[in-house]
């Protein structure tokens, strides 16, 4: 197929062009016109925007006006719901709360509490008789829980007996159930505090209940306390107190002459027991107020019920210790007790008082006066055993052991029963206080502790010194006796029971025992001083029987008159040694066996060397060895 022809015409071009340029022409006047009346409009806009921005703002705050004005007339409609609470409330508060059904009355409570706040802030005339309803009902619905408050609260508040409990957790107090439904009133009764004061009234009601409590289950203990010194008391007796140091004669009498058989034993004080349950019950009452009571009003509430029976402990405490402070020496084990039960209990009773200083002072006073006393004793029983004899105490002429020494033994087997606490005590008071009076000592005072700055170290010494005083009080003993035989028998009597003391003391190898005794205490060198005095006394023991036989010797003398004197001699000897008191049964066969020694071999030799048979001879030979050994055998039986 032939291909198409075409022609280019100028002239077309040309017209087109042209036709393009008019309708470009007429596209720019139409934007030229358009940008014109979009400049009117923005105009007109802008205009509009300022017109308007006032009448958005009338809006606004028409629309908050309107929402204050719902909000008030709300507001309006509860608050004239308030001025009716009274009457709605009335009959429900004053017929008194069901016990079964509690809560209902606490709400009227709650309505009648919310009221009160709702017009208090109206200070309109209208509101003041609605107010003054509502406070009358409060205060009748509040009267009406706090009696069931009181109720509920006597019913378990009759006393107990602390003792019987080991400690304050296991002390009985109330129901779960009754604890919550107490919390829940003292809570109401808290809570219109502003209107009535009924915080003060509320600590007042449980004070008031438990304080009775709390004084009939510690009456017991007061009672002890007072018939413990009744019944210790004895005639004359002032003692010694704190600020002199020096003992009372009376005081010393019964201690150096009373033969105390009922020792002290470890926490029998009546104020050591006094002092455990009192605290024992103190910690439970203080979780108790905490279980009921209001937190802001809980400290000041168990203050207000523990002051009066604290007040009655520490009254007590005063008239213990001043029983104490008069007493004899063994006395200080009952001081000791009450020092250690009040310095482990004195970090809870001053807890419990932590806001009451006053209160505090009183039980470390008591602790300060008691480590004073304490310390002035341990020195008055040294002082005494360095001075020991006085007109009232002068030891019996019966040659036994002396009550001052067996009594200062019986002290000190018990004072280290008490090791713990008097070696801490002893350490504070320092080496040698005991010494620095200046009183006359024994020969043997030990210097220094092994170790000052060890408690028990100085412990140590103050009982090897207390031993040398009463080795040194034997002697003085010995020299009161009339007869020399009696001085001896006195010595070996009494060193022999010290020996014995410390020897059956020394527990070191026995695996048994855990603490150490006298014995371990002093050392073995305190045992070998006291045997090697009792040696010396059976020498001069043994003297006194070779005295019968003095006239031996004699020239100027017959054997008759001889023989005639020491029978005479030996009948005295025998005479007196039936008055003399010897129960230790070792001591009697070292006293037989001495005088045996001494006398037997002697005149059995003498009748040898003089086989004289004259009637005079025969007349003044009373008695044969074998006789001489039965008398000796027998002299010290009843």
């Amino acid at each position: 197929m032939p291909a198409q022809n075409y022609t280019y015409d100028d002239g077309d071009e040309e017209a087109e062009l042209e036709c393009l340029r008019d309708s470009l022409e007429q596209m720019d006047n139409l934007a030229d016109k358009t940008t014109q009346l979009l400049k009117v409009f923005d105009i007109r806009l802008k205009n509009l925007g300022r017109v308007i921005a006032p009448i958005y703002k009338s809006t606004q705050k028409l629309t908050r006006l309107y929402d204050n004005v719902e909000t008030t007339m709300g507001s309006l409609d509860d608050i004239l719901l308030f001025f009716n609470v009274a009457k709605d409330e009335s009959d429900t508060i004053r017929a008194g709360p069901d016990e079964s059904e509690l809560l209902p009355y606490l709400d009227s409570i709650n309505r009648l509490k919310d009221a009160s706040d709702a017009l208090k802030q109206l200070d309109l005339d209208s509101a003041l008789q609605s107010r003054q309803e509502i406070h009358e009902l409060l205060r009748i619905g509040l009267g009406n829980l706090s009696q069931l408050f009181s109720q509920w609260l006597k019913q378990h508040s009759g006393g107990i007996d602390p003792a019987a409990y080991v400690n304050a957790s296991e002390i009985p107090t109330f129901p779960t159930d009754t604890v919550k439904l107490l919390s829940m009133l003292a809570t109401y009764l808290n809570l219109v505090n502003d209107e009535v004061s009924y915080d003060l009234r509320l600590t007042k009601t449980y004070a008031g209940i438990r304080t009775r409590h709390l004084q009939k289950s510690l009456a017991q203990f007061s009672e002890m306390c007072a018939g413990y010194v009744r019944s210790n008391t004895f005639d004359g007796q002032h003692g010694f107190g704190e600020g002199g140091g020096t003992r009372n004669s009376m005081s010393e009498v019964r201690f150096c002459t009373i033969r105390n058989e009922n020792w002290y034993e470890p926490g029998t004080s009546p104020f050591a027991q006094y002092t455990v349950n009192i605290a024992k019950l103190f910690e439970a009452e203080r979780d108790l107020v905490r279980q009921i009571m209001p937190t802001v009003i809980s400290d000041e509430t168990l203050f207000v019920t523990i002051e009066r029976p604290l007040e009655s402990y520490i009254n007590t405490g005063e008239k213990t210790m001043a029983f104490i402070f008069t007493s004899p020496i063994y006395e200080v084990l009952h001081a000791l007790d009450v020092y250690g039960y009040l310095l482990e209990t004195e970090s809870v009773l001053t807890s419990l008082l932590v806001s009451k200083r006053g209160q505090s002072n009183g039980i470390a006073k008591m602790i300060s006066r008691l480590q004073a006393h304490l310390s002035k004793s341990f020195v008055a029983l040294i002082n005494l055993l360095r001075n020991p004899f006085k007109e009232d105490t002068m030891p019996k002429q019966t040659g036994g052991a002396s009550e001052l020494v067996s009594n200062t033994l019986t002290f000190l087997s018990y004072l280290i029963g008490y090791k713990d606490l008097v070696v801490n005590m002893f350490l504070t008071l320092g080496d040698g206080h005991w010494n620095q009076g200046g009183s006359q000592g024994s020969p043997h005072m030990s210097h220094q502790a092994s170790d000052p700055n060890d408690g028990l170290s100085i412990f140590q010494h103050y009982l090897r010194d207390v031993i040398d005083a009463v080795s040194y009080t034997i002697e003085q003993g010995g020299k009161q006796m009339k007869r020399p035989t009696l001085q001896f028998v006195f010595l070996i009597n009494n060193h022999s029971y010290l020996a014995r003391t410390l020897r059956d003391t020394m527990y070191a190898g026995d695996d048994d025992l855990q603490s150490l005794g006298l014995g371990d205490l002093v050392g073995r060198s305190a045992l070998l001083r006291v045997e090697s005095q009792i040696e010396r006394s059976r020498k001069g023991y043994t003297a006194t029987w070779k005295a019968l036989m003095s006239s031996f010797p004699a020239a100027t003398l017959s054997p008759a008159e001889k023989l005639s004197a020491f029978s005479q001699g030996m009948d005295e000897m025998v005479r007196s040694h039936r008055t003399y008191d010897i129960f230790d049964t070792d001591v009697r066969a070292m006293l037989i066996s001495d005088a045996t020694e001494a006398v037997v071999p002697d005149y059995d030799m003498f009748l040898r060397q003089n086989p004289d048979k004259s009637p005079e001879f025969v007349r003044s030979m009373k008695y044969t060895p074998r006789d001489i050994q039965r008398k000796i055998n027998g002299m010290l039986d009843d």
